[in-house]
Order: C-alpha cells, then structure tokens, then sequence
C-alpha cells in the first residue's frame, strides 16, 4: 500500500525523523571509524582514546590491558588488570581476555587468581587447544606435572599438530618417554609419529624407539619415509638390531611387500624388482647429471628386472652413488655376490663393488674386481669378516677415478641378484 501525507505537517515530521535516524547513525559510525583510527596507533593514548569513544566495546579495553601488560620500557600489570576486567565485564566468554588476565595474575604472583582465570578460560572454550595449551604451560612452571600432562594431553587431542611441541616441552620438563607416553600424549598414530620425529631430531634414539612400539600396536598404515628418521638416528646410535626390527614392521605398516631371497641374503630387494626407497635399509642412490638410472626387464640376470647405469662420458666419475645399509653380527663372516654385466665400459677403471664398514672401513673394507669393456653377466663376490664391533655394512657400487688420460667414463653396467648371506648358512653357488 503506499503512503500517503495529505498534510504538510506530517510529511515534514516524517522527513525530520529519517534525517535524525540517518544522522545519527552517521554520528555512531563516525564514532567507531574514529575509535578504529586511533587504536590502529597502538599508542596509550590512542587505545585510551578509542576506549572513551566506544566504551561499550571490550575488545578497546583488552588491547588496553595488553599494551600495559606487555609493554618492555614500562609494564603496569595492576593497571592492565582493571582494563582486563573491565573488558571482560563487557565479554565474559572471551577465552583470550581470561588468559592474559591469568598470565598478569601469575606475574605478580597471584597463583591462585591466575589458575581461576585459566579454569575460566577452559570454562568458555572447553575444546580449544590454545587454552589447553596455555594452561599446562602455567602448570608446567608450578612443577605441578600431573596436571600439566592432563593439560597438554587435551591440547594435543584438539590440535594433533601440537604433539612434537607437546613431547618437546614435557621432555625438557622430565625425560621419562614412559611417563609421557602414558599421561601427556592421545593414542593416536599421527600424535606418536609427530613425536618420533621430535626426539629423533633431538637424538634420543631409545625415547624414539618407545614411541614406535605404542605405534607398532595400533598397526597403522603409514608413509614408509616418515620412518626415515628414526632409522637414521639408530644407525647412528649403532642400534642396528633395533633399527631392523623397525624396518621390518615399518615395511608391513607401509603395506610393501619385500621380494622373497632364497639364499638367506640379508640385502632388502637384491633383484631390484621393487622401487628404490632411498632411506632405512633399502637402496639409495645419488643423482648425478652423468649418471642415468633405470630398470630394464629385457636384459636381467634372473627375476623380472635388472638395475640399468648408463654413463655420458663426460667426466673422471668417482662413483659411489647406489648403496645399501647391509645389518650383520659382529664377528661373523659373510658371503658377498653381485651379478653384473657391462657394455662398452670405457678407460681402466670400471665397475666394482665394496663392501665396509663406515665406522671402520679397515675393518672389513673389501673391493671385488671390477669389470670393463663388454663382459657378459659375471659373478662379482667377495667374503668378509666383520669387526668385533661392526653391526652394519655398507654395500656400494664403485668405481674409482681412474688415473690415465683417458679417463672419462662412459658405457653401461647391469647388476642383479646382489646378496649377502651368512657363511654358516652354506649358500649354493648358483648357475651363471
């Protein structure tokens, strides 16, 4: 229906209060974009300014209480506390105003007050993660443990992200792996992975190693190079039987199926029938701008493919770039085997394999001789003895610089069957 003013009276008075309405809406949005203005100055006397101008918005009177709280040249944590409360008397449910006003209260030493204002803060937001998380922190610095656990372990159930920064702080506050396991972290095979990689950053391999038997029961399926780190930190801490029995249950987890030996050989994939997994105990190998790496099923010693090395010729190569973590006993002696096969191997140096020790390659550093020209597949083997305290092997694919003039290297080689098997366990020597 429309309107109709058959009076002049009423259409002016009409007129007059839309020109009130609209101009005081232009007054309160020209109060709060001044408001806005003078806070965005992060001054005191622009947040104070900004506060007397929309005193009915909390969020004034907390970035009040915040410059005063944090501010380095001259904190007045008193004065942000009033502010504190003032704001949250506007916003009662604001998880953040709690929290900082705990962490004033607990800089002037008010334990108690501080604690209150963190259940506060926990009481508007039960399930955020930053509350939890703020809190065990507060608890953490009371030496109170059992709560800073239970704080942290609701963090991390929030957040999951949070879990390598969880293990951090609780093992600088109690290294007991068990302790923490049992009380700070969630059941969870993301939470134990993020912690396995924290503590094999911090080298502490066993702690390491007891997160990953909580993730071996739950039998997740995981990503085969998030182990990577954890086998690296036990080849380094010389944990090798450790690091095997990880490997083995990582592979499982990782849903690979390893390629059956017949021969008892302790060498992972010595038939290159699956992918290269450069970590752990399979093959690694280093990219080299002369080098090509591929696998050829036509041209294969047995099996359903051999590894191909193609070489450009260009340069004296050095090479050591396909290798293998091989786990033996110390003391025991093995039975080195390679098949190889070469076509147009170019100068003196050619194609060999190595079999050491890193941490003392005198102790068992052995070289098979290496093959050149064009060889048709050749059994290339060697035995050793490790050292009394050698628990891992290296086995590595060699060539040696040669020292003639003509010495760029150029061809191509095959290897296949590559094994390692205990003396005792009688290999038979197979048909070439």
């Amino acid at each position: 229906m429309d309107a109709r003013f058959s009076r002049p009276g009423v259409r002016w008075l009409f007129l007059a209060g839309v020109f009130a309405a609209a101009g005081a809406l232009a007054f309160s949005g020209g109060r709060i974009a001044l408001a806005n203005h003078y806070a965005a100055r992060e001054t005191s006397e622009g947040l104070a300014r900004a506060a007397h101008l929309e005193p009915g918005n909390a969020e004034h009177w907390y970035f009040l209480g915040r410059y005063w709280q944090y501010n380095f040249d001259q904190p007045d944590l008193p004065l942000a506390i009033s502010y504190y409360q003032r704001a949250l008397a506007l916003d009662p449910r604001s998880a953040n105003i709690w929290m900082d006003l705990a962490a004033a209260r607990e800089d002037l030493g008010d334990t108690a007050q501080a604690r209150e204002a963190f259940e506060q803060a926990q009481r508007a937001h039960p399930i955020s993660a930053d509350v939890a998380w703020r809190y065990a922190n507060f608890h953490l610095r009371q030496g109170d443990m059992r709560q800073a656990y239970s704080q942290v372990r609701r963090a991390v159930a929030a957040d999951p992200n949070r879990a390598a920064a969880a293990v951090s702080v609780c093992w600088r506050a109690n290294p007991n792996i068990e302790v923490i396991l049992d009380q700070a972290l969630p059941r969870s095979a993301g939470v134990y992975l993020e912690a396995i990689r924290f503590l094999s950053i911090e080298h502490a391999g066993s702690a390491a190693l007891a997160v990953w038997k909580r993730l071996a029961d739950l039998h997740p399926r995981i990503e085969l190079q998030t182990v990577f780190p954890l086998l690296d930190e036990l080849f380094a801490e010389d944990l090798i039987p450790e690091a095997h029995t990880v490997w083995g249950q990582a592979v499982e987890m990782a849903g690979i199926t390893p390629s059956a030996s017949s021969d008892g050989s302790l060498v992972w994939d010595g038939g290159f029938e699956g992918d290269f997994i450069p970590g752990g105990f399979g093959w690694r190998w280093r990219p080299d701008p002369g080098v090509q790496f591929t696998f050829d099923r036509e041209t294969k010693h047995s099996g359903g493919r051999s590894l191909r090395i193609t070489f450009d010729g260009v340069k004296n190569l050095n090479f050591s770039h396909l290798f293998q973590y091989v786990p033996v006993q110390p003391g025991k002696t093995y039975q080195f085997s390679a098949y190889v096969k070469t076509e147009g191997i170019t100068t003196n140096r050619g194609l060999c394999f190595a079999v050491f020790d890193s941490r003392n390659p005198g102790a068992t550093g052995r070289l098979t001789p290496d093959l050149t020209g064009t060889q048709p597949w050749t059994r290339l083997e060697l035995s050793f003895t490790a050292g009394s305290d050698t628990r891992l092997v290296t086995v590595v694919l060699r060539r040696i610089p040669s020292e003639k003039l003509d010495n760029k290297l150029r061809g191509t080689v095959w290897v296949d069957d590559v094994s390692v098997v205990p003396l005792e366990l009688g290999p038979k020597r197979p048909a070439p």
